[in-house]
């Protein structure tokens, strides 16, 4: 599932750095593209590990622990994102 998870996380950190929207564009087709390959390679089993491995860090990161509230706003929010897409 690691490489899986990696694969998604990678996205995620492109799309809260993208700043234009052709940027995003491409983050949306990125992730859309993962999920479309993982349904035929591994099911919706590998899918709803991702989106669970996914859930599990946007539910751990502390503030101020890990870092400042803003960042955890916008990395949650992201997250967020990727697992909505992956649903």
């Amino acid at each position: 599932i690691q490489p899986f998870v990696d694969a998604a996380m990678m996205v995620v950190c492109n799309k809260i750095l993208s700043e234009t929207d052709t940027e995003n564009a491409a983050c949306d087709k990125a992730m859309t593209e993962l999920v479309s390959v993982w349904k035929k390679e591994g099911g919706n089993e590998v899918i709803d590990k991702v989106a669970m491995s996914l859930s599990y860090l946007r539910d751990r990161v502390g503030v101020p622990r890990d870092m400042r509230l803003p960042a955890a706003r916008q990395l949650r929010a992201h997250l967020n994102w990727a697992i909505k897409t992956l649903q």
